[in-house]
């Protein structure tokens, strides 16, 4: 499945994406996005989610870059 990566990555450090949703003051449907067609919308929260969640700016870009790569393949 397409959005596998990103959802899975989302769902390891937030629960559910309805919970990376509200924790990221976004809606469902922006999270939706960010897997199915927008993932570097995603870095627009980057430095809340690398303070919050324990990864670096580089995991976070390298996971955003790798979804895009498997979107447009």
């Amino acid at each position: 499945m397409k959005d596998e990566n990103l959802s899975s990555f989302l769902r390891k450090h937030y629960g559910t994406l309805t919970d990376c949703a509200k924790e990221l003051g976004v809606t469902q449907r922006t999270v939706q996005n960010w897997i199915s067609t927008n993932p570097r919308g995603l870095l627009k929260h980057a430095p809340e989610i690398v303070a919050q969640k324990n990864i670096t700016w580089t995991q976070l870009g390298g996971e955003v870059l790798f979804h895009e790569e498997k979107l447009q393949g």
